[in-house]
């Protein structure tokens, strides 16, 4: 075990450890803990529903598995929790974020000896603030690879996986473009910084296949299905390169904080007409009707009441 000293350096000071042993929490120094991000939407008869929760908290436990990092809560009770923060904040628009974290107080590799929290952190969500749907966001490819032989880790939405994102992320900005997407060091497209990579190309919907290293996206499964079954689209999970996406007719990122966002320009070349594509569109309006329940909601996606609505 490591003793805490009795007090530490923080921001131009020494304070008491007692008042910041939370600076020893093992996922704060590795990076080794798992996340979710859910979406809640008001419906328009006044009620509120997590969007696809089970399926969420589902992958939250598989994630876990895929670290060896135990989740110390069934399904059942991650969903009763998270609906819980949501209810209890009086959130109706809201986005969910549920970690599960190794504590303190030993920073070594041993995470085991330390205990595993879960936490549910829910606030009040309406899209990025800097993100304007009907515009979309520019792209450029990443300088960073994202390795092919991990295709199978990056299954798991782990805290660590994202510290390339956030730098390639940066980079981007400060090149000009709003947004970074992954090759890998094949060439083939993975995926964006936080979003999964589709492209029209014809009349065929694509987005890379599971054996590249991408997330399994909730969103992606979601477009992928409303494409397929719902507008009669043929959908393809085949491998795209940077041609590909140069020369599609439309290009599209999907995640659960950014819905769909269309994507007019990668690299200073136009995708498309560099407007929002009619297929983009559709899928977009669809997605919108069936997380509002305008549509019925046949799959049971909406299936997490976290209030009731009018008349409920």
């Amino acid at each position: 075990m490591i003793e805490p000293a009795e007090s530490f350096w923080l921001d131009g000071s020494l304070v008491p450890s007692t008042t910041g042993t939370h600076l020893l929490t093992h996922t704060l120094h590795t990076g080794f803990g798992v996340f979710e991000g859910i979406r809640c939407y008001r419906l328009d008869d006044g009620s509120v529903r997590m969007f696809r929760g089970r399926d969420h908290m589902r992958r939250l436990l598989e994630s876990g598995a895929a670290l060896g990092l135990e989740v110390p809560y069934d399904l059942e009770q991650l969903v009763a929790g998270g609906a819980e923060a949501v209810r209890v904040n009086k959130l109706t628009d809201a986005y969910l974020r549920p970690l599960v974290y190794s504590g303190e107080p030993n920073v070594i590799f041993a995470h085991w000896l330390n205990t595993t929290h879960v936490a549910m952190l829910a606030f009040g969500w309406t899209g990025y603030s800097d993100r304007d749907r009907s515009a979309g966001t520019t792209a450029t490819i990443s300088p960073y690879p994202r390795p092919a032989a991990l295709a199978s880790f990056y299954k798991a939405k782990a805290c660590g996986h994202y510290v390339l994102s956030v730098a390639a992320y940066g980079d981007a900005r400060r090149r000009g473009y709003g947004q970074a997407i992954f090759c890998d060091e094949n060439g083939l497209v993975a995926e964006s910084t936080g979003e999964n990579v589709f492209a029209v190309i014809g009349d065929i919907v694509c987005t890379p296949p599971p054996a590249r290293p991408i997330l399994m996206g909730i969103t992606r499964d979601t477009v992928l299905t409303i494409a397929r079954d719902d507008l009669g689209l043929e959908a393809a999970e085949r491998d795209l390169t940077i041609d590909d996406l140069y020369e599609a007719d439309e290009v599209f990122t999907t995640g659960t904080a950014s819905e769909l966002l269309h994507v007019p320009e990668i690299d200073g070349h136009k995708i498309g007409t560099g407007t929002l594509g009619p297929v983009t569109s559709a899928i977009q309006e669809r997605f919108t009707a069936l997380s509002r329940g305008r549509t019925p909601d046949t799959r049971g996606w909406l299936d997490i009441e976290i209030q009731g609505g009018e008349g409920i």
